[in-house]
């Protein structure tokens, strides 16, 4: 198989027929769903989402694996929005400990951690997903303002 064969797949099995409108929703909401500061569910989301609102899948995974770095780096920041927004004493947990708890046990650490992952959704909540509104309104316009370039030239 050559170079440009396996482009052209791969770039099919990407756009799956999708509309650029529809390449982005599944691009911001695989954005916003990695970010998710639970560990472990994000992946079980992006697949009922897809199959839902039928979404690209494997942009959504692929973005998903490449986001958990920052989904990772995200977890204190957004335990301690929601401690803000809730005005809770704030808690002293690392994302050290917080993985190894996950790896550890998925539901333990729910338990042992649930107010944490409360106020961490919380957070995520009001920054994350207004955040991810923006950028899907803003690429929607530049997107029409690009067709509607290429229309009148």
């Amino acid at each position: 198989m050559d170079i440009n064969a396996l482009k052209t797949k791969t770039i099919a099995l990407f756009k799956q027929g999708l509309t650029p409108i529809e390449l982005t929703q599944s691009i911001v909401v695989s954005g916003l769903v990695s970010t998710i500061p639970i560990l472990g569910v994000s992946t079980f989301l992006l697949t009922a989402l897809s199959l839902k609102r039928k979404l690209n899948l494997p942009i959504m995974i692929a973005q998903s694996y490449i986001m958990w770095p920052i989904q990772v780096i995200m977890i204190i920041p957004f335990i301690n929005i929601g401690e803000f927004i809730f005005s809770v004493p704030k808690t002293n947990h690392s994302p050290q400990e917080i993985i190894a708890s996950f790896q550890n046990s998925f539901f333990a650490t729910l338990s042992h951690l649930s107010f944490e992952l409360l106020c961490g959704f919380g957070g995520w909540l009001f920054t994350a997903v207004p955040f991810s509104v923006g950028v899907y309104l803003v690429s929607i316009f530049i997107l029409k303002t690009i067709d509607k370039v290429k229309r009148q030239n």
